[in-house]
């Protein structure tokens, strides 16, 4: 009986030393995997802790920013210059218009108006044009075409035995050039060459800051080292409002076109001309958001690896 008593006090005992080696594992475990679970959070705060997160206002700052340099650069390099709008007039029936306008004035002095080619009238509209778009009045230079004028009158003049003094002939060219450049010279021309300027120097303007305010937003998001992902966000957004921009300010040519019938065939081919050409800088933006997301992409595997 004595040595039952013994033999379950040792059973007891050894199974109490079980239970104890048990539960200091089970802690060990409990301990291990508080441990690891720290780890875990630990990493996760310091990969945050690397991609620091801008403010939206500076994505939003980016897009207007784009935005306008894009707008800027669209209308100096279509409705602004003077090679495009020379172009757009030369290929319409506004410089038969304008034609029209000098042959009627050359008309009253009996000029024929066979007088002035094809070339020396691109050669007018062109110098027109040019005029103003540099905020001045139109002084077109007749001469050519006065003179060879003039020397017919004074061959024929020779025919009879009389010989024309040079100082008539440049007067009355005179005259002819003051009377049609002044029939040009409407207020509504006025107008617009002094639109014109004031336009071209806000374009000017908006291209200068937008270029300094992208350039420091440039030089922030790559110190911050998140250049691709930042930028690539700016100009997904920018490539959208863009394209809808272009279609609007195409509309709104026709729209003016149609309040003008007289200028109907101006406006609708200038519309189709703006578009052709604005598309082709909203394209350059595509090419380079799309080339921003790309080295997102690559960079991030290049990280796995």
């Amino acid at each position: 009986m004595a040595k039952l008593t013994v033999a379950m006090t040792l059973f007891s005992i050894m199974e109490s030393l079980n239970g104890n080696q048990l539960v200091g594992e089970s802690k060990i475990v409990e301990k291990r995997s508080e441990v690891r679970r720290k780890q875990n959070q630990q990493e996760k705060t310091n990969k945050k802790q690397e991609r620091p997160r801008h403010h939206p206002l500076f994505i939003i700052w980016g897009v207007l920013l784009v935005v306008l340099l894009m707008v800027a650069v669209t209308f100096n390099q279509t409705l602004l210059s003077t090679r495009f709008v020379d172009h757009e007039i030369t290929h319409t029936n506004l410089s038969s218009m304008i034609m029209d306008t000098v042959d009627n004035n050359l008309s009253q002095y009996g000029i024929s108006t066979a007088a002035i080619s094809d070339k020396e009238a691109n050669k007018l509209i062109t110098q027109a044009v040019n005029q103003v778009y540099s905020g001045q009045e139109i002084d077109l230079n007749l001469q050519p075409v006065l003179g060879g004028i003039n020397q017919s009158a004074s061959q024929a003049a020779e025919q009879y035995g009389v010989e024309l003094p040079n100082s008539i002939t440049s007067g009355i060219g005179s005259e002819i050039s003051g009377a049609v450049n002044s029939q040009l010279n409407t207020p509504e021309v006025k107008q617009i060459a002094n639109a014109i300027s004031i336009a071209k120097n806000v374009a000017h303007l908006v291209m200068v800051i937008s270029l300094i305010g992208l350039g420091l937003m440039m030089l922030i998001a790559i110190l911050k080292k998140n250049f691709s992902r930042v930028f690539s966000w700016i100009g997904l957004w920018s490539v959208i409002i863009v394209y809808v921009l272009v279609i609007i300010f195409s509309q709104l040519i026709i729209q003016a076109g149609k309040r003008y019938p007289d200028y109907s065939s101006l406006t609708a081919q200038l519309s189709t001309d703006f578009h052709a050409q604005t598309l082709n800088y909203w394209l350059f933006l595509l090419v380079l958001t799309l080339l921003l997301f790309i080295w997102r992409i690559v960079s991030r595997f290049l990280k796995k690896r």
